[in-house]
């Protein structure tokens, strides 16, 4: 007798189908991190993008933008909205209270896939 028995075939069969469902759940789970790492990267440089565009303002026009109700970037972002949080710098980094000297910006991005991506700097009226 030369072959496999039949118990052999489907015991063989049952291994590959564990094995396969193995790599299946391998292969999904690396291609979710893949696209949540492109959207991760995406937010990021949209934030960087408005961060600069705001340092870039006078002083005077460093101001809060969109608070409480983001807007969309549009185009092909319209999943990402965006807006601009000024506020006063730590008491750790500077005693300005009145922002007279220094403001903190924080640049604020959000994604449903990955929530907030916030970038800060602080700008001065120096």
């Amino acid at each position: 007798m030369k072959g496999f028995t039949l118990i052999e075939t489907v015991i063989g069969i049952v291994v590959l189908g564990i094995i396969a469902l193995g790599l299946f759940a391998t292969f999904t789970g690396v291609f979710t991190n893949a696209v949540r790492d492109e959207v991760v990267t995406i937010a990021t440089s949209l934030a960087k993008g408005e961060l600069e565009r705001t340092a870039r303002l006078s002083f005077a026009g460093v101001v809060s933008q969109n608070v409480g109700s983001p807007v969309s970037f549009g185009g092909n972002f319209t999943n990402y909205s965006w807006q601009i949080v000024v506020s006063a710098v730590p008491v750790a980094i500077a005693s300005d209270p009145g922002m007279a000297q220094y403001k903190q910006v924080e640049s604020r991005v959000t994604n449903p896939m990955v929530g907030d991506i916030s970038l800060k700097t602080i700008v001065t009226n120096n």
